[in-house]
């Protein structure tokens, strides 16, 4: 797989895991699909998570204390990526936005970095 083709690869992932998984609380489907068994995550504001339950626990517990329902991310105005590495800004209806620096490995999340 040629780096640009990698790189479009796991830019089309992110939507998926954003519009699909992350829009419609799909935690142990989509959600999970697209992260490796034993991801890192680093959301900033809370305690790094290691292992695809623990992160979607911690999201859970997140999704809970915002109301119950995932804010809803509507666009990814800018994503680009190096190799096995991407780099996307969320856009949500609210009008926050987030950046989110994945490390792919074999198609899914292996270390994820989260400033919102």
């Amino acid at each position: 797989m040629t780096d640009d083709s990698q790189v479009d690869g796991n830019l089309k992932g992110m939507d998926v895991l954003d519009f699909e998984g992350w829009n419609n609380a799909d935690w142990h489907g989509v959600f999970a699909h697209h992260h490796t068994e034993d991801v890192l995550v680093d959301f900033k504001g809370m305690d790094p998570t290691r292992g695809i339950q623990e992160h979607i626990d911690a999201m859970e517990a997140f999704v809970e204390s915002a109301g119950g329902t995932p804010p809803q991310i509507t666009s990814h105005p800018i994503g680009f990526g190096s190799g096995e590495w991407t780099c996307v800004i969320g856009e949500f209806e609210n009008g926050d936005r987030m950046v989110t620096v994945a490390k792919w490995r074999d198609g899914a999340i292996a270390e994820e970095y989260i400033w919102a």
